[in-house]
């Protein structure tokens, strides 16, 4: 026996169900944008972790394959040091250092990165006609390791690099080795610099003005 129809429930649910099916589509469409604002809200958190890193690339001209060598950061004060000293060093590093299978090429570089009175007497000192021209006080075969011991800052523009050299001759197993203090007046002029070669070989402009050396013992 079928059931007897309700009109007043169809009437019901004929009026109010689209209602209450707009409610819950209402309801279940706030829930997804509240999930969605919040997933939103969670990355837009992290932007601050978040950080552009830049990297010096080499590319292989003959191959063509890249190779990162460092990340480019803001310097620091320290490390700002760290790149003072490190030209201090290479500085007198390749001045004077004696080794004439690359003489010509370190030697030229040092010249590129004087001026003033450090110009001037580099020239003065690998002139032919001085009679403290390296080869001959050295000979062609000797040869003068050089080892960097302290860096000091004296104040802007001026330091000094204590470091010792040592004389080893061909044919002798003998070797001479004494200290000395060079002192420096220098500056960095990044906006002299033209040819691309010379950014490469000197990125900051680093250039010495003044250079002097005095031994800090007296010789026998």
């Amino acid at each position: 026996m079928k059931p007897a129809f309700d009109q007043d429930a169809f009437e019901a649910d004929f009026i109010f169900g689209p209602r209450r099916r707009e409610r819950v589509a209402y309801a279940v469409a706030a829930v997804g944008v509240t999930v969605g604002l919040t997933g939103f809200l969670g990355a837009v958190s992290l932007f601050p972790l978040k950080s552009i890193e830049t990297f010096v690339i080499l590319v292989d001209k003959n191959t063509g394959e890249m190779d990162r060598v460092a990340r480019v950061e803001a310097l620091t004060l320290d490390e700002s040091d760290a790149i003072i000293q490190a030209s201090l060093v290479a500085y007198v590093d390749d001045r004077e250092t004696y080794d004439l299978t690359d003489s010509e090429i370190r030697i030229n570089a040092v010249l590129k990165r004087s001026d003033g009175d450090a110009a001037r007497t580099l020239r003065d000192l690998w002139s032919s006609t001085n009679a403290d021209y390296p080869i001959t006080v050295y000979g062609s075969e000797a040869k003068i390791d050089v080892v960097i011991r302290s860096v000091n800052q004296i104040e802007p523009g001026l330091a000094q690099v204590r470091f010792t050299r040592t004389l080893r001759k061909s044919r002798d197993t003998r070797t001479i080795t004494r200290p000395y203090v060079a002192t420096l007046g220098y500056e960095f002029r990044p906006d002299t610099r033209q040819r691309l070669q010379e950014v490469w070989a000197n990125p900051l402009g680093f250039v010495v003005t003044s250079y002097r050396v005095d031994a800090e013992t007296l010789e026998e």
